[in-house]
């Protein structure tokens, strides 16, 4: 059984809903331009951090420059070091994404690649271990994705839009039934929700109040439909 309650955790709306969208900068970065410059203290922020790679020409000109990918790897990198040293940077540190980069390499056969649903439950991981680390002031806590969802996964058909709900759903499912159960009961074509009714009761709410919390701290208030992720 997972143990360990996932926190909320109030992420930054506007990468949040940058993570969620349909991205690509190929022709203009102007719809992530756009969200940033709504919040003026953001793009502040990101105006210092991203400094070093400006040439004069602006933000626009660096998204341009690094791509979408780069780019939102090092916004995580700021949000990441405020979360853990109280202020804001004065540049990126792409040493602290390498945890939320491997995640998404893991899973990236499974994932519609031009969504960062995979950055997004990465991010969300990375600050809510911070938190739980901070709270408990114990550095060896955390939320772990074990290697063995790999290959239930490749049970899934095709790739998932929603990947993130999928990886967090098969993670308590595989902590309470166990691998084999699992693998064997995805082979032959049944559905979460009968699986999740296997689950003794407390798993169930276990279950639920975590993936609530990573609702809640995502901004994606559905209500979770198992057998559609």
């Amino acid at each position: 059984m997972i143990k360990l309650r996932f926190p909320f955790v109030n992420l930054p709306q506007e990468f949040v809903i940058l993570l969620k969208s349909n991205i690509s900068v190929s022709s203009s970065p102007a719809p992530i331009l756009d969200l940033i410059r709504s919040n003026k203290a953001l793009y502040s922020i990101l105006e210092t951090a991203f400094k070093e790679f400006d040439n004069g020409k602006g933000l626009e000109k660096v998204i341009m420059a690094l791509g979408w990918a780069n780019f939102r790897e090092r916004m995580a990198s700021v949000y990441i070091y405020k979360s853990i040293y109280g202020d804001y940077p004065g540049k990126t540190d792409m040493e602290l994404v390498e945890e939320i980069k491997a995640l998404e390499t893991r899973f990236a056969d499974h994932s519609v690649t031009s969504f960062s649903r995979l950055f997004l439950l990465g991010f969300y991981l990375k600050m809510a271990n911070i938190e739980i680390q901070q709270r408990e002031e114990n550095k060896f806590l955390e939320i772990k994705i074990p290697q063995e969802l790999g290959p239930m996964l490749k049970l899934s058909q095709g790739r998932s839009e929603r990947i993130d709900w999928l990886i967090l759903i098969l993670l308590h499912l595989n902590a309470e039934l166990g691998e084999k159960m699992l693998m064997n009961n995805l082979a032959n074509g049944k559905k979460f929700e009968e699986l999740y009714a296997l689950m003794p009761k407390d798993a169930q709410e276990i279950m639920g109040q975590n993936l609530m919390a990573y609702s809640a701290s995502i901004q994606e208030p559905e209500v979770f439909l198992y057998e559609k992720v």
